[in-house]
């Protein structure tokens, strides 16, 4: 006997978009000169995407070979910049710099 159709749990299950041509590889995660130097950075989410990054983290570490933590964080990271890179730049990077953002208020949009 089939279920009914029900949309609200097929919205919770479909797939999510396809980001392949922005995974990063392993040995490109970093910056594009190569450096080895870190940094730390803080920003805020809301304690539902923090704790549903932990469980893909805790569940799928592994298969994805991240070595901590931090690394998963970098590759999301990295995929965001190299597709906002492609979609406004080209796909080349951008000028870097080392200036502080602007502090204040977000732009509303």
């Amino acid at each position: 006997m089939s279920r009914p159709f029900d949309e609200s749990s097929s919205a919770r299950r479909r797939k999510p978009p396809d980001t392949s041509p922005f995974r990063a590889q392993p040995s490109a995660v970093g910056s594009p000169t190569g450096s080895r130097r870190r940094t730390t950075i803080t920003f805020y989410l809301t304690d539902a995407l923090r704790n549903r990054a932990r469980s893909v983290y805790r569940a799928t570490s592994f298969a994805e070979r991240d070595s901590s933590w931090s690394e998963m964080l970098t590759k999301a990271l990295l995929a965001e910049v190299e597709r906002r890179e492609l979609e406004h730049n080209d796909g080349e990077p951008f000028v870097i710099t080392d200036e502080p953002l602007t502090p204040g208020r977000p732009i509303g949009f």
